[in-house]
C-alpha cells in the first residue's frame, strides 16, 4: 500500500514550515555574502593597494607620449598615429576622452589603470571561484592584488592593466559562453576579445588558451561558435596591425627573444625574484596536475611568451609589460597547487592525499599563507615602485622646479638629452603645473646629434639675441655637437643644478657671468 504525503493543510507540516523559512533565510543571506566577498574584497585590496602613492612617482617616458599624444585635437592625434603609435590610438582616444572629463594630474592620469587592476584582480577571482570553489577565487584574486607588478603598473599611464582586465573578462565570457551557449554570450565574448586586441594587439595571444579550452570540450558546436567569436572579435584589430607593421622603428629597441630572456620575463611579470621563485613554481606544478583547467590556465600563463620568443626573429615584442594578462593564470595555478593539497578536489577526491592537511581551518588558512608570503616578499619591490622616479629616468618634477624658481621673461630654453623631444614634451607638461614663466625651446637635441631648431629660431638666429639660456642636459654633461658651438660662443655658464638623470644649466652673455 502506497503512503500519501501529509497534506498542506496538516497542523505539523504548517507549523514547522515557518520555522525551517526562518532557519534558511540568515543561512541564504550568508551565502550572498559569501558570494559576493569573493570578487569584491580582491577589487578592493587591488584598488587601495595601486591607490596608495598614485600620484608620487614623475610620468616616466612613455606616460608622457601618454599625456602628448591624448591631449592633442581629435585631428592632431590623427596625424600623430600617422606617423607613430598607430597600435595604440584606441588607448590614446580613450584617454583623450578621460582627459576631458578627469584632468591630467598624474594620480588622473592613471586613475584608469588602477580601476583595470582592480577589475582584473576581482575577475581573476570569479574565474577561480567557476573553475575550482569560493576559497581559491578568492586568494588568487588577493594574491593577484599583491603583486608588484599589477601596482606598479596600475601606477602607469598605459593600456596594459586595461588589457589585462579585457583579457581576464574575456576568459570569463568564454568559460560562461561554454557553460550555457547563447549567441548573445558569443556575442559579449566576440566584443571583449576586440577590446583586448585595441587596448594592445599583444592581448590576443589569449586566444592559444582559449582553443586550448573549447577544443578540450570536444563539442563541435561550441568550437565553430568559438571560432566565429573570436574571428569577430579579431577582425577590428587588423587595420592597427597592418598599420603598426609600418611602424616597426618604434618597437627596435626592443632585443631579439631567447630562452634565456624568455625565463628572465617570466620571472619579470611578477616583480620579484623571490616571488616569481614561489608563484612560477607552485603554477607549473598545478598545470600539469589539473586536466582541462589546468591547460586552460596553463597556456594562458606560458602561450605568450613562447609564441613571442617564437616569432622574435621577425618581430621582437618579448617585453614583461606586454604580457602582464598572464599574471591573473599564474597566480589562480599557485593558489590551486597549494588548496589541492590541504583539501581534495571536488570532482576528483572524496578523501585527501596523503599527508594533506583536513581540518578546516588549515583548508583555508594554508592557502592564505601564500598569500601573505608573496606580499611580504613583494614589500621592498612595492615601496621601489613607489619612488618619486622611476629608475634611468630624469627628475622632471626637479628641473622644472629650478625654472620656475629661476628663469625669467624671456629666457630660452634648450634640450640636449637622449629623447630630447619627448624630455620637452615632459618639461611643458609639468611647467603647465606651476606658476613660473613658460618658456620656449629653441632647440632639441640628442647628444652626439645635429640640433633641431623651432620655427621661430631658424638655425639658431635667436640665440643670438637671448639674454639668458637655461639648458637642460642628461646626467652628465657632455660637450654640444660642433653645429650649435657657435651659436654658444658667446655664452658662459654660470650655474649648473645636478639632479637624478638630468642636469640644469644657466648660459649668460660672456662677460655677464
Amino acid at each position: 500500500m502506497v503512503e500519501l504525503a501529509p497534506l498542506a493543510s496538516s497542523p505539523e507540516v504548517t507549523a514547522a514550515d515557518p520555522v525551517r523559512a526562518e532557519a534558511r533565510r540568515p543561512a541564504a543571506v550568508q551565502d550572498q555574502l559569501a558570494r559576493w566577498m569573493v570578487p569584491i574584497v580582491p577589487a578592493l585590496a587591488a584598488f587601495l593597494i595601486a591607490l596608495y602613492g598614485v600620484g608620487r612617482r614623475q610620468l616616466w617616458r612613455d606616460e608622457i607620449a601618454t599625456w602628448a599624444a591624448s591631449t592633442k585635437s581629435l585631428e592632431g592625434l590623427r596625424g600623430l598615429v600617422e606617423v607613430t603609435d598607430a597600435v595604440i590610438a584606441p588607448y590614446y582616444l580613450l584617454m583623450h576622452g578621460w582627459i576631458a572629463v578627469f584632468g591630467e594630474s598624474e594620480a588622473s592620469l592613471r586613475m584608469p589603470s588602477v580601476l583595470a587592476v582592480a577589475l582584473t584582480a576581482s575577475l581573476a577571482a570569479v574565474i577561480g571561484r567557476k573553475l575550482f570553489d569560493p576559497t581559491t577565487g578568492l586568494l588568487a584574486g588577493l594574491l593577484v592584488a599583491v603583486m608588484p607588478t599589477i601596482s606598479r603598473y596600475a601606477q602607469e599611464t598605459r593600456p596594459y592593466a586595461l588589457a589585462a582586465a579585457a583579457v581576464a573578462l574575456a576568459t570569463l565570457l568564454l568559460l560562461r559562453a561554454t557553460e550555457r551557449p547563447t549567441w548573445l554570450r558569443w556575442l559579449a565574448y566576440a566584443l571583449v576579445v576586440a577590446a583586448a586586441g585595441l587596448l594592445h594587439m599583444v592581448a590576443l595571444l589569449l586566444l592559444p588558451a582559449h582553443l586550448v579550452y573549447v577544443l578540450s570540450l570536444r563539442q563541435k558546436k561550441v568550437i565553430v561558435r568559438w571560432f566565429l567569436g573570436a574571428t569577430a572579435g579579431v577582425i577590428p584589430v587588423l587595420p592597427l596591425a597592418w598599420k603598426g607593421s609600418e611602424q616597426a622603428q618604434q618597437v627596435s629597441w626592443i632585443p631579439e627573444a631567447t630562452w634565456e630572456s624568455t625565463g628572465n620575463e617570466i620571472v619579470r611579470v611578477t616583480g620579484s625574484v623571490t616571488v616569481s621563485a614561489l608563484i612560477v613554481g607552485l603554477a607549473l606544478l598545478g598545470a600539469v596536475t589539473l586536466g582541462r583547467r589546468g591547460a586552460l590556465l596553463g597556456t594562458w600563463a606560458v602561450a605568450p611568451f613562447y609564441v613571442l620568443l617564437l616569432i622574435s626573429p621577425v618581430a621582437a615584442l618579448l617585453i614583461h609589460r606586454y604580457v602582464l594578462f598572464t599574471l591573473p593564470a599564474w597566480c589562480l595555478l599557485a593558489v590551486v597547487a597549494v588548496t589541492r593539497h590541504v583539501q581534495p578536489a571536488p570532482d576528483t577526491a572524496t578523501s585527501p592525499a596523503p599527508g594533506a592537511a583536513t581540518a578546516p581551518w588549515q583548508r583555508r588558512v594554508v592557502p592564505a599563507m601564500l598569500v601573505l608570503l608573496c606580499a611580504a616578499f613583494a614589500l621592498p619591490a612595492h615601496v621601489e615602485n613607489r619612488g618619486n622616479v622611476v629608475p634611468g629616468e630624469p627628475d622632471l618634477r626637479g628641473a622644472v622646479a629650478v625654472l620656475a624658481t629661476d628663469a625669467t621673461v624671456g629666457d630660452a630654453l634648450g634640450i640636449h638629452a637622449a629623447y630630447a623631444s619627448r624630455l620637452q614634451d615632459g618639461v611643458n607638461y609639468y611647467l603647465r603645473r606651476t606658476a613660473g614663466p613658460r618658456l620656449d625651446t629653441v632647440f632639441t637635441a640628442w647628444p652626439g646629434g645635429v640640433p633641431t631648431y623651432a620655427q621661430t629660431c631658424r638655425n639658431g638666429e635667436c640665440l643670438s639675441s637671448a639674454k639668458r639660456l637655461w639648458l637642460i642636459s642628461g646626467p652628465t654633461q657632455v660637450d654640444l655637437h660642433p653645429s650649435l658651438k657657435p651659436q654658444l660662443a658667446g655664452f658662459e655658464q654660470a650655474r649648473v643644478v645636478q639632479l637624478t638623470g638630468v642636469t640644469v644649466s644657466l648660459w649668460l652673455p660672456t662677460g655677464r657671468v
